[in-house]
């Protein structure tokens, strides 16, 4: 399945901003973005994939266009999937500095 290629190009435009290494590989059918060895988000189809801190996902997942993320028929813990609607200007660098914010807290890989 291919991914949006202009949601990878608006997280790559936001993720510049930071000021830190992140690295970018195919996963998921879709890619897999890294700080410090960690996935940090992601983007599968058109949706991103959000690794808030274990403590944020349930609140997370109770916001409209966010939902537990699934894959291969297994609902993975801690992580959320956030539709293309609700990507805007203002929630897509928000969730990104969630996701950004927690990795930056586990030991790098």
């Amino acid at each position: 399945m291919a991914y949006d290629t202009t949601l990878e190009e608006r997280i790559d435009e936001e993720i510049e901003r930071w000021g830190i290494d992140v690295g970018k590989r195919k996963m998921f059918g879709g890619l897999g973005y890294f700080i410090n060895g960690n996935m940090a988000f992601g983007v599968k189809s058109d949706e991103l994939i959000v690794k808030p801190a274990p403590d944020q996902a349930n609140s997370l997942q109770q916001e409209p266009g966010i939902k537990p993320f699934e894959f291969g028929g297994r609902v993975m813990k801690s992580w959320c999937l956030a539709e293309p609607d609700i990507l805007d200007e203002d929630n897509l660098p928000r969730l990104l500095a969630l996701c950004r914010d927690y990795v930056l807290t586990l030991p790098p890989k």
